[in-house]
């Protein structure tokens, strides 16, 4: 793993956020077809294999359904993708972990911004505590499998509060994706220290009134994170 992956999907990330956009914008509903591979090229003036990374990386999540031959078509948001599903999709793809780090990085990012414009006093409450627990939280003992899973609590709680089932939905799949590259970076102290840290500054920034401060939190948190993932590889 280099240290290019974030420069090397740019394009690949404009497309995802594009084509995910005009589907949670509900401007593209379940059962529409997406446009040619060629016809996304042209359109944002970019390689095919940009748009095919795109492609793939949000098929991963359940938002697009490839069709061999037939093309590609906006999922089905009520239908669900069993864990098993997404853990075989994962180990078939571990080469290309850019592709999930991208897709992680757009929904997660989304989800906590939607959560964000929707805050309510039940909401702040519960940043409160959890960056509290967190705050408090003695990294040199607690096993890796424990703080993904209490990293994964917060994330889906957020999910639910921000009031967007595609949302949500799609965050359960990308959390069960990440899960084995999280404990295997978190197997070092000094990432639990930073995943502290970072999630702590994410959650302090949504209790503020910058909703800038609450996108460059995140933008940090997802930096940290490629970097934590080339040191452990």
């Amino acid at each position: 793993m280099t240290n290019n992956i974030e420069k090397k999907l740019t394009s690949t990330e404009i497309i995802i956020d594009e084509i995910a956009n005009t589907i949670l914008s509900g401007e593209l509903k379940p059962g529409d077809k997406l446009l040619t591979e060629r016809e996304f090229a042209e359109k944002y003036h970019v390689t095919r294999s940009c748009v095919r990374e795109a492609i793939r990386s949000l098929s991963l999540i359940g938002m697009i359904e490839i069709r061999p031959g037939g093309g590609s078509y906006v999922a089905d948001a009520q239908k669900e993708i069993p864990e098993n599903t997404v853990l075989w999709m994962y180990h078939q793809n571990l080469h290309e972990y850019g592709n999930i780090y991208s897709v992680r990085k757009l929904v997660e990012s989304e989800v906590y911004l939607e959560c964000y414009d929707c805050l309510t006093d039940e909401v702040r409450n519960f940043i409160v505590a959890e960056r509290d627990k967190l705050l408090n939280l003695d990294t040199e003992n607690i096993t890796p499998e424990e703080m993904e899973n209490l990293l994964a609590s917060i994330d889906l709680t957020i999910g639910n509060y921000c009031g967007n089932n595609i949302l949500c939905k799609l965050l359960q799949t990308v959390i069960a994706l990440r899960r084995e590259a999280s404990i295997n970076i978190l197997s070092l102290n000094s990432s639990r220290v930073s995943a502290v840290y970072y999630r702590c500054k994410i959650l302090t920034a949504m209790l503020q009134d910058d909703r800038k401060i609450v996108k460059d939190s995140i933008k940090g948190f997802f930096k940290n994170s490629i970097k934590e993932l080339n040191l452990k590889n």
